[in-house]
Order: C-alpha cells, then structure tokens, then sequence
C-alpha cells in the first residue's frame, strides 16, 4: 500500500531516472556554508555529488564518494549563506533528478519550516500529507520521528524513503528519533537511524540520538525522548542549553523530541522527562516551544512555563482522546502537519490537515503566551506555571491503532552504550549488523 501510495508524488519519468539510486538522493545537516546529501544505491558503486549554481550548469561544488558502496554520503563546504543552489548525485554514469536547496541564513532573516510525524505504516495517509505539505514553502522541515513502524526492517525504510523521494530531495529534515526507530531495544534500529539522519556537529567525535542547530536567530534541540534521563544526554542538554544563553543573535529556542512532557493522548507525558524535571531545565534556560509526537493527533497547549505542540498525524493510525490533561488548550485526531513561520521575535503556527482545511493559526511573541485571535501578546509576568488551559472540541472519530510499544524505546541502549555502534552507521547494512550478533553469540 505505502509503495502504490508514493506513486502518486512522481513521474514514470523522474523514476526511470531515479532507478540506481533506491534512497534519495535527499539533504542532511544544512547549515550556512554546507550540505550533506545522502544516497543508497541498488548495487555497489561509486558516487559523486556536484553543486551548482542556481539556473546553471556550473559547478560550485563537488565531493567524491570513491569506494564501491551501496551507502553514500558526500558533503561539501565553502557555499555562500543564504543561497539557493541546485545538485545532482551521478553514480556509473546515472544522474538523479536535480534536486535544489538553499543555505541557511547568516542573518536574523525570517524563514518557515514545517513539523510532521508518526509516519510509521500507512503508506495512503503518509502520500496524502506528504502532497498537503509539498504544496505549501518551507526552509527546511521537523520530524518528530516514528518514521517507520520498526526501525530493523529495510522494507519499512524503503517505503519511507519512496514516498518522500521528492520532499527530501529538496528539503532538509533535521529529526528526532522515535520508539519504534529504536525497535524494542535491538540496536540496529539506532545504527539505521543514525545512518540515514546523523547530524553533523563541530566538536562531537561520533553521532548522537540527540543534537543541535541553528537556522537564523533561533536554536532547536533534537533530543533522544526515551532516554533515561539521568546521565550523559542530561548533562549534554544542560550544557548546550547553558552555551545558548549566551549565543549571540539568539532569540527562540526549541525542543524536539518524540514523547514530550504534556499530552491528552493515550501515551500521556513522558514520565522520565518529567520526573526529572527536564520540563524546569528547559523553562529555566529559556525553551519557549516544545514540538513533540508520540501520540497520533494534533495537540497545542502551555504548562510549566512550555509551551508545546504534537504533531503525530503524518499516516500512523489516530488516537483518541484518553485523558484530560489541564495543559491542553486544543485538540483534534487527525492527519496533519504545522507550519512554523518565525519572524523576529515572533512565531506564528498554523496546523492544516491532509485534506487541506486550517485546524487552527496561533502564535506567540517571546516570552508571551499562546494567542489565537490574531493579537499575539509580549511578555507575560513570569510565574513559572502555563496559563489555565480550556480543551477544545474533539475532531472527527479516529480509527484505532495499536502502539507496539509497551514502553517506549524499552530497553533501549543509552548514552556510552550506543559508541561501539555508532562509528559504524554509515557502513554497515541493519542485515550485516545482525550477521554479526549471531556470529558472536
């Protein structure tokens, strides 16, 4: 189904010319003056990425990727800030499609970017709000991860990376894991993870489950929810948290994480996050918005000095509204995606669902609450507690689904756990990784 689905958002042309190239090629950590563009081939080979000047020919930029794998990512540097430029992947003589992107800004210049997630195994719902999304601009775009329905088979990955062939291709998605990348505690679900969206980061000797970047006057933090949150991500939070205080330029700064510390879906908050009291790290270090999935519906609200939304309506079966949380200020089960539009100190929301219709536009100015009458408010007086929240109605009657977590990312490795395993992401397949297991058992 999700393979019939995605055939709708291309051509037979753009596939013929896409047939070496089974993944991507698609965008990875975009920054101001450089890009990684990643690729799996069908077999083996050799592959080389060349940049070029915007409506042109000529070449900016290439990378080599010399060795004969079916894995490849290339990246290049020295491009100009705020810069639209154009790309290809050639590999045995097949160009891919010509993708394009541009830089992130140097500047404090306004941009747009778009939160999804909870894809998982609904490959009609996720075409459809992949085609609502596709239709509307964006800089780049959110995940908040559940990508796949288990992280540890390729056919799953293969069907994500079919149906947004064309969005990745020209949009960069910075995401955060979910529970059921890291499938029931196998590592391979990590090591594919971190294969397909390691960040790169100055100063950082290996990928993490978490990181961080900037793009214009504000900071996202992608964080690792099913983490313990008791050791290593903890004190790199706190850390990166403590350095953005005094960055300079810096306006917002947001979360991202799968299981968040508020819902009114069946998942309810995230009781490590919670209990230890990452919620008041957060507040205390100037976290305005908290973007968050988990739980498949769109929800909005503030509590405990945050405010924060779920988006976890990009295909998964909906939810039903199974708790009264007085955070929540909206909720509605359904397919969707939000938009984000951050100008100065202002962001403004606005949540629309796969079949088009706006379920709500919001915004709020730093430092200030929730406004969804069009008057967006500065700074209220600092209590360290949300406004009082008032539910909104209920959308239509979802279809049930079931989670195949009982506890999410249970048994999970963490922190030191995942440094034998990361510095081989971007070599081994999930298949090769459990060869290994089994020979050393």
């Amino acid at each position: 189904m999700a393979l019939l689905a995605a055939l709708a958002l291309t051509t037979a042309s753009s596939e013929a010319s896409a047939a070496p190239f089974s993944k991507g090629p698609y965008l990875q950590s975009l920054g101001t003056s450089g890009v990684t563009v990643k690729t799996e081939l069908a077999s083996e080979a050799p592959a080389r990425l060349e940049v070029y000047e915007a409506g042109t020919e000529k070449v900016v930029a290439s990378a080599e990727s010399p060795e004969r794998w079916s894995f490849h990512a290339m990246r290049v540097e020295g491009l100009k800030a705020g810069s639209r430029f154009e790309y290809r992947v050639i590999s045995d003589g097949v160009k891919s499609d010509l993708g394009h992107f541009t830089t992130a800004p140097s500047d404090d210049r306004p941009f747009r970017f778009q939160v999804y997630g909870d894809s998982r195994n609904d490959g009609a719902s996720h075409a459809a709000v992949v085609r609502a999304m596709l239709a509307r601009p964006a800089d780049f775009l959110v995940n908040t991860g559940d990508m796949v329905h288990s992280g540890i088979q390729p056919g799953d990955w293969a069907d994500f990376f079919t149906i947004e062939r064309e969005m990745l291709r020209d949009r960069c998605v910075f995401a955060a894991v979910g529970n059921h990348e890291i499938y029931k505690g196998d590592p391979a679900g990590g090591v594919a993870f971190l294969r397909y969206f390691a960040m790169i980061e100055q100063g950082r000797d290996r990928p993490h489950l978490y990181s961080s970047f900037r793009w214009s006057n504000t900071r996202f933090f992608l964080l690792n929810a099913m983490d313990a949150w008791t050791g290593e991500e903890r004190d790199w939070l706190r850390a990166e948290l403590d350095r953005a205080l005094d960055e300079p330029g810096l306006l917002h700064r947001i979360a991202v994480l799968h299981h968040g510390p508020f819902s009114s879906g069946p998942h309810g908050a995230n009781k490590a996050l919670v209990g230890n009291d990452i919620t008041g790290m957060m507040r205390d270090r100037k976290v305005e918005l908290v973007l968050a999935g988990h739980d498949h519906v769109y929800e909005r609200g503030e509590g405990a000095g945050l405010k924060y939304m779920i988006s976890g309506g990009a295909g998964a079966p909906l939810y039903e509204r199974k708790q009264q949380d007085p955070h929540t200020q909206s909720f509605e089960s359904v397919h969707h995606f939000i938009e984000v539009t951050v100008e100065g100190d202002t962001i403004k929301t606005v949540a629309r669902r796969a079949s088009g219709g706006i379920i709500e536009a919001c915004g709020f100015r730093a430092g200030g609450p929730w406004s969804c009458d069009g008057a967006i408010a500065g700074p209220a007086p600092t209590t360290g507690i949300g406004p009082a929240a008032t539910s909104a109605p209920l959308g239509n009657t979802p279809s049930k689904g079931a989670c195949a977590c009982e506890v999410p990312g249970a048994g999970a490795p963490s922190g030191g756990a995942w440094a034998t395993l990361v510095g081989c992401a971007g070599m081994f397949s999930i298949a090769s990784l459990r060869r290994r297991r089994q020979r050393s058992r």
